[in-house]
């Protein structure tokens, strides 16, 4: 899957008494990142919420920490999919630190459709799927290239 890139200047706020970027705060990274995928491809969460009445909570997640970031850098955080099925996407995560390239955090977040009033399952809106379909299929057309 295609990778988007985000970015986050770490805040004083963000940091832990030891000076590193407090563990739950890389979830926080990880939501930007998938925002910020799904509104690189065209997709935006707001409006499967007000239009389609479709919510994605957070159904599981996981962090594994490799080296702390500090306060004043900046995160990268790479977003790609990692997988998904009719109800259910998966998101994969690599955090770097910008101006060294240290791999400092990887994870995973999955999510399920569900609708907004009843909170029961529901399948990922088509407009979703086919972005996910068209971003595999380009980075397969890519390999068969190389």
């Amino acid at each position: 899957m295609v990778a988007q890139d985000s970015t986050y200047r770490i805040l004083y706020r963000d940091i832990d008494q030891m000076g590193v970027l407090y563990y739950s705060r890389y979830l926080d990274l990880f939501e930007m990142g998938r925002t910020e995928w799904a509104r690189s491809q065209g997709f935006s969460y707001r409006d499967m919420e007000e239009v389609l009445g479709l919510m994605l909570p957070v159904t599981e997640a996981s962090c594994r920490y490799r080296d702390g970031l500090r306060f004043d850098e900046i995160a990268i955080v790479r977003t790609s999919i990692a997988a998904w099925s009719r109800t259910t996407i998966r998101y994969a995560f690599e955090v770097f630190e910008q101006e060294t390239q240290r791999l400092c955090a990887t994870g995973e977040v999955e999510l399920a459709c569900v609708t907004r009033d009843t909170k029961k399952p529901h399948i990922l809106p088509e407009a979703f799927t086919a972005i996910m379909e068209k971003v595999a299929a380009d980075k397969k057309g890519r390999r068969n290239r190389e």
